[in-house]
């Protein structure tokens, strides 16, 4: 058994237990997929929650390039963790606004979601800094 079974993305529980579907999209209350969803409904979905991460990255006003790297880092970090989560982060985010992006970096490193998903986030941290 797994989250893709008979050609159809499955509900699974992501690391912290969350219903979870598709490319990583957390299935709020009301939402309901009991048939999973092809391939083409997880894109679509996946689309929309990147349009929403987007919105919400312009209420933080970081005021990075829209073409950058730390750029593509916010959004990842707003899809895994949401806009409320990420708004608590005000020292690393102060920081990427007066462009210290070591201090964010080590600030990242010392939350709980680099200690939940440490892979994942020094993954993140790895294309911000290396490329």
């Amino acid at each position: 058994m797994g989250y893709y079974r008979n050609g159809r993305f499955q509900v699974y529980k992501d690391h912290l237990g969350y219903p979870t579907i598709g490319y990583g999209h957390l299935i709020k209350k009301g939402e309901s997929f009991p048939n999973g969803l092809t391939d083409e409904e997880a894109e679509a979905l996946l689309i929309k929650d990147i349009a929403i991460a987007e919105n919400d990255y312009r209420t933080l006003n970081l005021n990075l390039p829209s073409v950058s790297r730390w750029h593509d880092f916010m959004i990842m970090m707003l899809f895994q963790v949401g806009l409320t989560k990420t708004r608590g982060f005000k020292k690393a985010l102060q920081a990427l606004r007066d462009g210290r992006y070591n201090d964010a970096i080590a600030e990242f490193k010392n939350s709980n979601w680099y200690r939940q998903t440490p892979n994942r986030v020094n993954e993140m941290i790895s294309y911000v800094t290396k490329g």
